[in-house]
This record gives C-alpha cells, sequence and structure tokens, in this order.
C-alpha cells in the first residue's frame, strides 16, 4: 500500500513539472519539484516563480523585494515595478522580433540605400522608444510572500491587453518619420508598411 501511495505522489509531482500552460490560480497551487524561492532555496515555490506563466496571460513578468523595514506596501511597490520591467522587457522583444520577420520577408537589400540591416537598427530603436511610451494596463496578478520575508509578484497582460499594445506600437512604428527615411523607394516603404498593418490584431 505504501508503495502504491509513493508512486501516485511522484507520478503527480512529475506532472507538475512537466505541465506549462496552466491559469493563474492552478500555477499558484502547482508546486514544482525544481522550483524553490531563490531567497529560500530549501522551501518550494509556486511554478509562476520559475516562470511557468499561467495560459490566461498572454505575457507576464516577475518581480521581487527583499524584506524592507519600510514596510509591505513599500516592498509591493519595488517589486511591481521590477515586474513591469521585465515585462516591458519581454514585450520588446517579442515586438522587435515581428518587425524583424517583417522587414526581412518583404524588404530586399536591393529596394534600400544600404542594406536591411540599417532599417532593422532603426526599427529597434524607435520600437524601444515606442514601447516605453505605449505599454499599458498590465496588472498585479499574484503576489506571494517568501519565507524569509521577501515578496515576489507577478504582473501580466491578458490576450486582449497584449493586443491593445501590440497595436499601439505599431501605429507609433508607422508614424515615426525617421524610419521611412532609411527607404530610397516608396514600394519598399509601402510594402513594409503593409506587412507591419498585418501584425495587427483582428
Amino acid at each position: 500500500m505504501k508503495k502504491i501511495i509513493l508512486i501516485s505522489a511522484i507520478t503527480l509531482a512529475l506532472a507538475g513539472c512537466a505541465t506549462t500552460n496552466k491559469t493563474v490560480e492552478e500555477t499558484q497551487s502547482v508546486r514544482i519539484v525544481t522550483c524553490n524561492f531563490p531567497d529560500s532555496p530549501a522551501a518550494t515555490a509556486p511554478a509562476w516563480i520559475c516562470d511557468v506563466l499561467p495560459s490566461d496571460l498572454a505575457a507576464g513578468g516577475v518581480g521581487y523585494s527583499k524584506k524592507s523595514a519600510a514596510g509591505m506596501s513599500i516592498m509591493r511597490k519595488i517589486a511591481i515595478n521590477n515586474a513591469r520591467v521585465q515585462l516591458a522587457s519581454q514585450f520588446e522583444i517579442d515586438v522587435s522580433s515581428m518587425f524583424k520577420q517583417a522587414v526581412e520577408s518583404t524588404v530586399t537589400s536591393s529596394t534600400l540605400a544600404g542594406s536591411n540591416e540599417d532599417v532593422l537598427e532603426k526599427m529597434e530603436n524607435v520600437t524601444k522608444s515606442v514601447v516605453s511610451r505605449t505599454l499599458a494596463n498590465s496588472k498585479l496578478i499574484v503576489s506571494q510572500a517568501t519565507p524569509t520575508g521577501g515578496l515576489y509578484v507577478l504582473v501580466g497582460m491578458d490576450q486582449a491587453t497584449y493586443d491593445a499594445n501590440l497595436n499601439k506600437v505599431i501605429d507609433g512604428v508607422t508614424q515615426d518619420s525617421k524610419l521611412w527615411g532609411q527607404f530610397n523607394n516608396e514600394k519598399a516603404a509601402a510594402d513594409l508598411s503593409n506587412a507591419l498593418q498585418s501584425l495587427k490584431a483582428m
């Protein structure tokens, strides 16, 4: 009987390790064998602390604040700030990757006064600037105190919020005259503009 219970427990633990597509509620309750609090290595942590993003979020960032005499309110602000920085960085990487694919699939080096690299570099700079100005409506999803008194938080965006932010970035990049000055003909600029618009969520 003990052997059966032990096998069942191991099976459940392994199932927890393999699962990466959980809702926020499920991810909070799942304790995977390999996930421990970084500031308390002996204590198991919720899966989201180990970057297991809940399936009902399109993007997320984890932030941390160590225990502070200033109190939980200040710790929460610090952790949320850190999480939003991480979320913005990940969002920017996602968007830059989409834009890079759009450039490479629609524009050839023969249509540019230089090369695709110039356009990609300019687009990265414009994207970074636009993301920092426009990323909005991310929210605190869940928080978790650690055994040592620290605080972890998960900040995220659902799919609708992610899509709205993506659309704002595309509009911002499309309207940036510095980017379009890199092209030496109207067709190349129009092709890229169309490719960017096609990335917009319907």
